[in-house]
């Protein structure tokens, strides 16, 4: 349950401001506006789907043979041991827990959007935090389960969108809380799996797959490595991606 960050790259490279500004008619707008606003907001949903999760050719026996980090991390203490996930885009960390998402957030990061239930109790839970800029970070939680040796999960049972006080202003920031709910809406209902290869002392290396064996080869970065790190909190462990270059020409000087 990973590549937030990397989604949220993708998003922004294939739709740009275009995609992310279809945002629903705001309160007080007439019938036809409000229609309109919506059959855009899904359009941009829909396209953002078919970006994100197309497929490539079915790999042989891509779900046989791959690690288990999660029961690695469960052996050496799930309380204690977390999942650090780094790659070109930034670190995230996963944690193996049935608690809520609100018992690792820090106090004084805001909500500013929300997806689902806080309360749900899911068998094989797990939680992921990633930040999509120094300013805004995903909280999202799911049931993860083992398809032969595999790990796979299916949509969210709850997702946050903080706001983190003070954090510097990026470039995509305006964009971001739109984007939030439109990556939500785009894998709600979708399975995706994860195949890991490695152990706990080197690392993994992970790649993403629908459940029937097509590739995902707009998620997988051959940067991204997971390891099992000591519990720490979690704004000490994440690292926000780095800014996207400009689309701006540079001034002309002189």
């Amino acid at each position: 349950m990973r590549g937030w960050m990397l989604l949220a790259a993708i998003v922004l490279a294939a739709a740009g401001p275009a995609g992310a500004a279809a945002v629903p008619a705001q309160p007080g707008a007439d019938q036809a506006d409000e229609a309109g606003a919506l059959a855009a907001f899904e359009a941009a949903v829909a396209e953002i789907r078919a970006t994100v999760l197309r497929a490539g050719e079915r790999v042989e026996n891509w779900d046989r043979g791959g690690a288990d980090p999660d029961a690695d991390a469960r052996a050496l203490g799930a309380e204690t041991h977390f999942l650090l996930t780094s790659g070109r885009d930034g670190a995230g960390v996963s944690i193996l827990t049935d608690r809520p998402l609100a018992d690792f957030a820090p106090a004084s990061w805001r909500v500013v959007d929300s997806y689902g239930a806080a309360g749900e109790s899911l068998a094989g839970a797990q939680l992921a935090f990633e930040a999509l800029s120094a300013r805004y970070t995903i909280g999202a939680r799911a049931r993860i389960w083992r398809q032969n040796d595999v790990s796979c999960w299916r949509g969210f049972s709850h997702a946050l969108l903080y706001e983190v006080p003070g954090a510097p202003a990026g470039p995509d920031d305006e964009q971001l809380p739109t984007l939030f709910r439109m990556l939500i809406l785009a894998l709600e209902n979708e399975t995706l799996c994860m195949r890991a290869d490695g152990d706990r002392e080197r690392g993994y290396a992970v790649r993403y797959f629908l459940p029937d064996g097509r590739s995902l080869t707009e998620f997988d970065d051959p940067t991204e490595r997971v390891t099992i790190v000591p519990a720490a909190p979690v704004d000490r462990l994440l690292t926000p991606p780095p800014p996207r270059p400009s689309a701006d020409p540079p001034p002309v000087e002189g």
